[in-house]
């Protein structure tokens, strides 16, 4: 039985009369790992926006477990349980890891609780939390060290942990592997499963589709900002919209004399 915690209905988007989204529906299901893949100008950066509040659509709904956020504004929407990263990264550089992760947590507490953890109060359950949770993904390691000093790819994975403090039940990834090398792509994918096998549900856009492939189990795809495609990443290639649209014609014509 469908249960999504993530339904969209007739989204559609302009911006100086131009069209870039036009009645863009899908669901996204509960604990699912699903992409949102195109080329690019496809629509996915702006329909990220509209999800997590950035723009607000000019028709058509966005529900999260069922209500529509309409007027609630991107940074009310992590209290319902939204959460998001975003491609270039956005931890401050001259915080600790720890700090870094810590201020992910701003959305569950008022702001002179967030400022004894910052300061390493000993009794801070903030602290222990991040500790915590920095532990349980096997990056305490960097705990104590300046975020600019790290490499590229374990500061991608602490964008990732940082986002999930506020305890999102969806977490949004605007391409979470961009950047990375192949060993660090490999070493994220095995993350945000452990994230997904904690029952947090992922929406994520990329263009790297081996990482996809191996993440995600359900796929959408756009082009021109309209949907040409949902359903299970198994059957992705076999549809005639997408290997014209998205993976070229080159590859259509190859599967056609195959």
């Amino acid at each position: 039985m469908s249960d999504p915690i993530l339904r969209l209905e007739d989204i559609s988007k302009s911006f100086g009369g131009v069209r870039v989204l036009e009645k863009v529906s899908f669901d996204v299901e509960r604990g699912s790992r699903h992409a949102l893949i195109g080329p690019n100008g496809a629509g996915k950066t702006t329909l990220f926006n509209v999800i997590s509040g950035i723009h607000d659509p000019e028709q058509g709904k966005v529900l999260l477990e069922g209500k529509d956020l309409k007027g609630i504004p991107s940074r009310k929407r992590i209290k319902k349980g939204l959460s998001r990263s975003f491609q270039n990264i956005r931890l401050m550089p001259h915080l600790s890891v720890l700090e870094n992760v810590m201020l992910g947590q701003h959305s569950r507490f008022q702001f002179l609780d967030m400022v004894k953890p910052l300061n390493f109060s000993a009794k801070s359950t903030g602290k222990a939390e991040a500790i915590e949770t920095l532990n349980s993904f096997g990056i305490d390691l960097y705990e104590g060290q300046t975020v600019s000093s790290l490499p590229y790819g374990i500061r991608k994975k602490i964008e990732v942990v940082r986002a999930l403090m506020s305890e999102p039940q969806l977490l949004l990834l605007d391409e979470p592997a961009a950047g990375l090398n192949t060993a660090e792509t490999n070493t994220l994918r095995d993350l945000l499963k452990e994230v997904s096998n904690r029952g947090i549900t992922l929406l994520l856009v990329d263009h790297d589709m081996p990482f996809v492939n191996s993440l995600c189990e359900q796929v959408s795809v756009m082009n021109f900002g309209q949907l040409i495609y949902d359903g299970p990443i198994s059957d992705l290639k076999k549809d005639e919209k997408v290997l014209e649209a998205y993976l070229g014609m080159d590859e259509k014509t190859e599967r056609s004399n195959a």
